[in-house]
């Protein structure tokens, strides 16, 4: 997930660029954001890198997403090894990444999402990453999590339309999560995207790239062929308004016609991306499939599995680079 930040971020290149000096430059990232914030280190092991997080940094999460309810997670012993045993899953160019740029790792009970990647900045305006997950993807099956997630957008009111995912797989929703974010990280430094937030936009930004080439005009902006009714009021997990269940037919009906693998996928290319490289993977590494049935009264209306999708399958070749 990439979060709605609030607060202005300044991207490394544009901070060596400045003729202002770093002191003037701190100044202009909320401390969220300023490596010394963190008590991990890239010097650590990856299970090492997981830790309690500091009281001021679930204050600014608390912030962040207007709560207070969030609190540092520990995880015990097999929660840990799990995490480990996931993270072994992912391409070896994901982990050559992940262990040169992740300062802290942090399990945050009551996290609205699944997880959350950060960029954070030293004094030199050189980026590192902070990743937040929600303690529940350890405990909740694959199923579980991504029906709990897919269904957040909509009411709970009185028509009998049920939307159900099935993923066919016993395995936790960590492994999900930990592609989905990692995929983000990926982004942050090889540019599948031309940039992974706004904020990070500078001059030397590619545009556009091979993988939103023909779909996205801009971050959130998608061609109008592929920019469906209500894609924009559409908002995850509790962090937006919800929308009727009565206009998921119509949603899934126009999703069917675009290169997106899922709803949290067509709202920005940073998703686009992660989602979409995300279910590529699970599938091919560990068959693990993304269904999504609409019934109403138990009639199905319409079935979604964007890998039958030939606008989605499109981009798989972009996938295989990345797996080389």
């Amino acid at each position: 997930m990439i979060r709605k930040i609030l607060y202005t971020i300044i991207l490394a290149f544009s901070l060596l660029s400045c003729n202002t000096n770093n002191a003037n430059r701190r100044h202009t990232i909320h401390p969220f954001q300023i490596r010394e914030s963190y008590n991990g280190s890239a010097d650590f092991l990856i299970n090492e890198r997981i830790l309690s997080a500091p009281p001021k940094i679930i204050s600014y999460l608390n912030e962040l997403d207007s709560v207070n309810n969030y609190s540092s997670y520990e995880p015990d012993h097999d929660e840990r090894q799990l995490f480990m045993d996931y993270y072994e899953l992912l391409p070896i160019k994901y982990r050559n990444i992940m262990e040169k740029e992740i300062i802290g790792i942090y399990f945050i009970n009551n996290f609205l999402g699944g997880g959350m990647t950060l960029p954070v900045f030293d004094n030199n305006g050189k980026m590192n990453i902070v990743l937040y997950f929600n303690p529940e993807i350890l405990h909740q099956n694959i199923s579980e999590w991504i029906n709990f997630r897919d269904n957040s957008p909509f009411l709970n009111n009185e028509n009998k339309i049920s939307l159900i995912v099935e993923c066919n797989s016993n395995y936790f929703a960590l492994i999900h999560t930990l592609v989905h974010e990692a995929s983000h990280i990926y982004d942050y430094y090889n540019h599948v995207t031309p940039f992974t937030e706004k904020n990070l936009r500078n001059s030397t930004t590619k545009f556009p790239t091979a993988f939103i080439e023909g779909i996205w005009i801009d971050y959130d902006e998608p061609l109008e062929k592929y920019n469906y009714e209500k894609r924009k009021d559409i908002s995850f997990y509790g962090l937006g308004d919800k929308i009727d269940k009565g206009y998921a037919a119509d949603i899934f009906t126009s999703l069917k016609n675009t290169p997106f693998n899922s709803l949290y996928g067509s709202k920005t290319w940073a998703e686009d991306f992660a989602e979409s490289f995300t279910w590529y993977y699970l599938n091919k590494r560990n068959n693990i499939s993304y269904t999504t049935h609409l019934t109403e009264n138990g009639k199905i209306l319409l079935v979604y599995n964007p890998s039958e999708n030939g606008l989605v399958r499109e981009r798989y070749e972009i996938f295989e680079e990345i797996l080389e």
